[in-house]
This record gives C-alpha cells, structure tokens and sequence, in this order.
C-alpha cells in the first residue's frame, strides 16, 4: 500500500522486589524509542508482584500520561507490601521503602505527582510516612505537582489517586502544583505567656510586703 507508515514502541516493564516478591519498591514503565518527559508517581501501595499482567491503575497512568508526553513512568507508593486493601498497622517497617524513595530522587524527574489518594486520613503510621516523604520532596518542590481535571468538578480534592482520576475524568487530566502541608506553629498566647514568665522578677521590700 502507498501513503503509509509504521509506529512501533516497545514497552519495557521493571519491577523491583524484596527476594520473596512480597513487597515492590518500583514499578517503571519505559517507551523505549520515544523521547520524552520522565514522571514518578506517588501512591499508596503496590497491588500485585506481577508485571506481566495491567491493572486499572497501571493502564490508566499509560493512557493518560503517555498523551501528555512523559514516555518513562515510575510507581514507588508510600508502603512497599503487596496487597489489594492495605493495613498500616500490619507494617512492621517501613524504614528501607523510604531509603528506596531517597536512591529514586537520586535521579531526575521533569515531574512528581502526589497520588496517594485520601485514605487512612489520620492513621498514625500513615500520617508518620507521609511526613518523611514531604521531608524529601521539598528540595524539588518545583516539580511537585497533583492530579486534577480540565473541568475542574473535582478540584476540592486533593492527591487524587490515578486510580480515581482514570475512573473520574480518564482523558481529561491536568497537572496542578502541590501545596506541603504548613508546619504547625506554637500559638502568639502561648509565646507572650512564655516570654511573661521568663521576664517576671520577685518583688521586694515594701512592695512585696503588700502584694501578700
């Protein structure tokens, strides 16, 4: 046939594991032969030890990310253990998943996305690896970013998982730049009582005879 041409991509597919595959560190899906953009993806945990085989998730990111131009997407979640429903308080450790994070931003990424979703909202272990991720990511603050749709009908939310987004608004996704939760600060009160009482020295003489 005349007036025809050919495009062929090869995906490659790496998964990184602990030795008895129950928990994954990385999940990174690469065009090879397409130049483009490299993203990571933020989420809650890993849901199975196969890569051969595309979960919702994984098609929705390939789908939607692909037409915005990142060809290599990289999936690290903020536990490593595979499961299909999460039990934070079933994690003895989390320790060497973020040390795992640390070697990741090692190196570069035009964009993170934050997309752990709004589960576990006050979970102690959650809140705590959530924390040090945030502590990690403020160096690149610039290039953290959330999803978010075109129309903006989801807008209140924050930290969409690609999960939702794909089920949501598949099609529509833009990126919007993240906002790190504000540090708590002590209360001006409490500082001016603080200062109050540093400050307040003993009466003496007559004045302090009167005031007992």
């Amino acid at each position: 046939m005349e007036n025809t041409i050919k495009h062929t991509s090869i995906l490659e597919r790496t998964g990184v594991f602990t030795e008895d595959s129950k928990r994954r560190f990385e999940l990174t899906l690469k065009y090879n032969g397409i130049k483009g953009k490299r993203v990571l993806i933020i989420g809650i945990n890993p849901a199975s030890d196969n890569i051969q085989v595309f979960d919702n998730t994984t098609n929705y990111l390939l789908n939607n990310l692909g037409t915005m131009g990142y060809s290599e997407i990289v999936v690290w979640n903020l536990f490593a253990d595979i499961c299909v429903k999460l039990k934070p308080c079933l994690v003895e450790s989390n320790d060497d998943n973020i040390e795992y994070l640390k070697k990741l931003l090692q190196s570069k990424f035009d964009t993170i996305i934050v997309g752990w979703g709004n589960t576990f909202i006050g979970n102690k272990a959650v809140k705590e690896a959530k924390s040090q991720v945030y502590e990690l990511l403020k160096p690149f603050a610039k290039a953290v970013h959330e999803l978010v749709d075109k129309d903006k009908k989801y807008q209140s939310l924050r930290c969409i998982h690609p999960l939702y987004a794909g089920q949501r608004f598949s099609g529509r996704w833009e990126l919007r730049k993240y906002e790190f939760p504000k540090e708590k600060k002590a209360s001006k009160p409490d500082k001016e009582k603080v200062s109050e009482e540093k400050n307040e020295k003993p009466l003496k003489g007559k004045v302090a005879e009167i005031k007992k």
